[in-house]
């Protein structure tokens, strides 16, 4: 008759539960300096942008607005920021979390980059609840960041060699030139949502066309 299998005790370093300790350890510890490295990028960035605005209105550029920061309901260092252009806005909001990047997203990463966690600041056009980011910025734990959306990739940048002033000029310029506006349509059949409707004509706050980006249909 054979032995008995002997499995390895709790305090034996083969047994599984040293294993789990050390990947909870290293996942813990790289979410900790992603979110290190998401507030300084975050910090810098909006900087960048109040700069940007200010010169510009400086200089006597018109349609554009002091930016606004909105408190994240997260808490902590978290904040979103409120970019107003003209008569919309576009609102930045670094995500909770970190993640892997996800390969549907057709991001033009190298593959290997797809396996690694991520922070994630997320760009929007408006205030709709339901409105879909249309411009993303990753953060890596190496300290290195990837932008990309609507046909303006940023690649292998790193924090430390970024210049967030000159950063936060060619995005506006970028918004300015490639967001645009189109009346919403008269008539959906079967639909409501999209259409012109006497409240929304009647409603001073209220704009009476969507956005797009380069590309959109």
């Amino acid at each position: 008759m054979s032995d008995v299998l002997q499995l390895p005790t709790l305090d034996d370093e083969r047994h599984p539960l040293h294993a789990l300790r050390k990947e909870l350890n290293e996942q813990r510890q790289q979410r900790e300096k992603i979110e290190r490295l998401l507030q300084e990028f975050t910090t810098k960035l909006y900087a960048g942008f109040e700069y940007a605005v200010e010169t510009a209105l400086a200089a006597g550029v018109k349609g554009l607005h002091k930016p606004r920061r909105i408190p994240h309901p997260a808490g902590g260092w978290r904040q979103a920021l409120q970019l107003p252009i003209e008569d919309w806005f576009v609102i930045i909001v670094p995500l909770v979390g970190a993640a892997r990047p996800n390969v549907r997203d057709e991001a033009r990463l190298p593959n290997a980059r797809f396996k690694e966690l991520s922070g994630r600041i997320a760009l929007f056009i408006g205030d709709d609840p339901t409105g879909e980011a249309f411009y993303d910025i990753l953060i890596f734990s190496d300290a290195s960041w990837f932008a990309w959306g609507y046909g303006w990739p940023r690649m292998a940048d790193a924090i430390a060699t970024t210049d967030f002033n000159y950063l936060a000029f060619e995005l506006l310029a970028s918004f300015v030139k490639d967001i645009y506006t189109k009346w919403r349509v008269r008539r959906t059949k079967g639909a409501i949502e999209g259409t012109t409707q006497l409240q929304l004509a009647l409603d001073a706050k209220k704009r009476v066309y969507t956005f797009g980006l380069p590309g959109d249909e």
